[in-house]
């Protein structure tokens, strides 16, 4: 979703992973956020870094989480969103919902650990709605506890918490999964706000 692809490319192995020093495709969320953080503060030269890489999933991208603020320097903020793909994969034999939803959140506990370690402030996004019965909705029945998680977590970890779990179902392609084009920029407008909320001062 934050790459902002429909069928991720698995054209590179996470071992040939760079950040992109861009906002990324047209048509994701963090590109969309750029065009809105250009039209609203024309004095200024903000980057946008788009960090998203179809098909991995948060577990598993600690590491690279960390080879991404390493090569961004050192940014002003971190947005957050990632977990999907876990929620949506099969569980293993005598896994819970509850254990894949709480090794989920830790991992994306450890990412918000590492931002802030590095003096980072991080803002956290619950996850959109996903179709029930769709080709990529499996997650669907995760959603509401993993949510509901990743709140308790921020607060105990001081990251704000962007709730782009509050988007419209209407919002969400056929493929149950990834947003709409109205979606993207749905998601691009929450988070807009809430950088704007955070950080704009009066002149």
């Amino acid at each position: 979703m934050t790459e902002g692809v429909d069928s991720p490319p698995f054209a590179l192995t996470a071992a040939e992973w760079t950040l992109p020093l861009s906002a990324g495709r047209s048509q994701s969320y963090p590109f969309k956020l750029k065009a809105l953080i250009d039209a609203r503060y024309t004095g200024q030269t903000i980057a946008v870094f788009n960090g998203g890489f179809a098909g991995r999933n948060a577990r598993a991208d600690v590491g690279r989480f960390s080879q991404a603020l390493s090569e961004a320097g050192k940014p002003e903020v971190v947005l957050l969103m990632e977990g999907a793909n876990d929620l949506n994969s099969p569980l293993e034999p005598g896994e819970g919902v509850n254990a894949r939803v709480a090794s989920v959140v830790n991992a994306l506990e450890d990412m918000v650990r590492e931002a802030t370690a590095r003096g980072i402030p991080v803002m956290i996004a619950t996850l959109p709605p996903q179709r029930p019965n769709s080709p990529k909705g499996g997650g669907v029945a995760f959603l509401t506890r993993f949510n509901d998680s990743v709140r308790s977590m921020a607060a105990a970890k001081g990251a704000e918490v962007v709730d782009v779990g509050s988007i419209p179902l209407s919002f969400i392609g056929q493929d149950g999964l990834h947003p709409t084009e109205a979606g993207y920029a749905r998601i691009a407008e929450l988070w807009f706000d809430a950088v704007k909320a955070r950080f704009e001062r009066a002149q």
